[in-house]
């Protein structure tokens, strides 16, 4: 891609961090090169790339989902260059030319590659971006050991994180032998110690004590809480930097112009100098995740089902529909914030950037998109503003509207009479949620959803029951 900017037009308007490429070495291995890590840690590194102290954490891009692997090669022809475009709220757009992934590895097609990588003593930081449902945790964070991915990784195949990071870390344990951070950038409460909880059952269940042993010794898991808006990929964008700059790129990435990245300071080897790009290290992340996650996370997902059954297109539409305007502003003040209680964070100044987030126009975030893996969000995202609203004697009334949308949403979509398509990894089990008492009854009291709220709080299966009559009758 270097070579395309060269003969760019309008080089002035595209932005580009002072530092030579060629003098950056790799520090970093980065498992799941998707557009999210594209316009969030990559864009730290290339910012971090201009201290001349900090050139040795380059990233080395990895893609382990042999689905991705055609797309990815495109990212490897382009040298792991791409723009990255930032839309504001008022229409202010900037474009960035970020070159942070210095070195490109399809793992899908060389595994070896990979476990090299992860071996070598320069590597000090892997990364990680694979999705919530890229962990294969059951509610209680148990492994699921049955699940075909995993089974056949623990058989020797290489289908998920688990598998590339065992082998990896092997190879290291018996070379390099140096220390490590395996630091998660998902979308996960506690995900440091997801992540780590996860691999250590692997490890047990391939029955290596000797690398367990290891990696308690070496290897340390931070938890971390990342946030930019950054919707799926589009045409349009990249269009426009084609036409803006003469660059023919593929790879173009939008996102807002928010950006955060909070990290718990637990290093087991070296650490990336990122506080002098606004990065923050904190003792504690939780209250950082909890703000993000049932401020943001939870509005987006209650909210985008009710503008999914309303038929709007983005999600700045529904902050502009009065109704789930309101409905949002009373989720998060009647349920979200009372559920928290006393943070570090000021979560009504909060609540207002995230207001205002949602209402950008330019970002073009799709209400599809955020309808995406709903089985897999609710127990995340929504399940503890629920679970803290009972316990707390209140009554999540605006919450559970929200999960109602949901299974109305279900309904419809399996008649074939929304325009928004669902996408749901995990349909099979949304199979026994059918419209009737017996589906009803099933999804109000799924454990793996809404854990013990319906024992503990069984005011819960009624009012859930009632409010799903009512969001079926609405827009059935």
């Amino acid at each position: 891609m270097a070579n395309y900017l060269q003969a760019a037009s309008n080089v002035e308007q595209l932005s580009v961090q002072n530092y030579s490429k060629e003098a950056v070495q790799a520090g970093i291995v980065h498992l799941g090169v998707g557009a999210f890590h594209r316009a969030h840690q990559a864009v730290y590194i290339d910012r971090l790339l201009a201290n001349d102290t900090q050139q040795n954490w380059g990233i080395i891009g990895v893609n382990i989902r042999p689905q991705d692997s055609q797309s990815f090669a495109r990212f490897i022809k382009q040298e792991g260059e791409y723009v990255l475009k930032t839309m504001a709220a008022d229409g202010e757009t900037k474009y960035e030319h970020i070159r942070s992934i210095v070195q490109q590895i399809d793992g899908a097609q060389a595994p070896d590659k990979v476990d090299a990588a992860l071996a070598d003593a320069k590597t000090q930081l892997v990364t990680s971006t694979v999705t919530e449902g890229g962990y294969y945790l059951d509610e209680n964070r148990r492994l699921m050991l049955e699940h075909p991915a995993i089974k056949a990784d623990i058989e020797g195949a290489r289908n998920t994180l688990y598998a590339f990071l065992y082998a990896g870390l092997k190879l290291r344990s018996e070379t390099s032998k140096a220390k490590m951070t395996l630091l998660c950038c998902d979308n996960l409460r506690h995900n440091g110690e997801l992540l780590e909880t996860g691999l250590m059952q692997f490890l047990d269940a391939k029955q290596d004590s000797a690398l367990s042993e290891w990696i308690e010794e070496n290897v340390s898991f931070p938890c971390s809480m990342v946030d930019r808006i950054t919707p799926k990929p589009s045409q349009q964008h990249v269009d426009d930097v084609r036409s803006r700059f003469g660059v023919d790129d593929n790879m173009t990435v939008m996102g807002e112009d928010f950006i955060q990245w909070v990290v718990e300071d637990k290093f087991a080897g070296k650490k990336p100098a990122l506080d002098l790009v606004g990065v923050q290290f904190v003792k504690d992340v939780v209250p950082f995740e909890e703000a993000k996650i049932r401020i943001l996370n939870a509005g987006h997902t209650c909210v985008t089902y009710q503008a999914a059954l309303k038929g709007l297109t983005y999600f700045d539409e529904a902050m502009r529909d009065d109704e789930l305007k309101q409905y949002f502003s009373d989720f998060i003040l009647q349920d979200s914030i009372p559920a928290i209680g006393d943070s570090v964070v000021d979560l009504p100044a909060y609540f207002d950037i995230i207001a205002q987030r949602f209402s950008n126009a330019n970002i073009g975030d799709t209400v599809e998109r955020i309808c995406t893996d709903g089985y897999a969000k609710f127990p995340i995202f929504v399940f503890p503003t629920l679970e803290g609203a009972y316990r707390k004697g209140r009554t999540p009334v605006k919450t559970i509207q929200g999960i109602a949308s949901w299974f109305t949403f279900i309904q419809l979509s399996n008649e074939g009479k929304l325009s928004t398509p669902y996408h749901e990894p995990n349909k099979a089990s949304l199979v026994a949620f059918s419209n009737d008492k017996a589906g009803i009854q099933a999804f109000v009291k799924d454990r793996f959803l809404w854990g013990n709220v319906p024992t503990e709080f069984p005011d819960f299966v009624t009012q859930l029951t009632e409010a799903i009559q009512i969001s079926m009758t609405k827009y059935a």
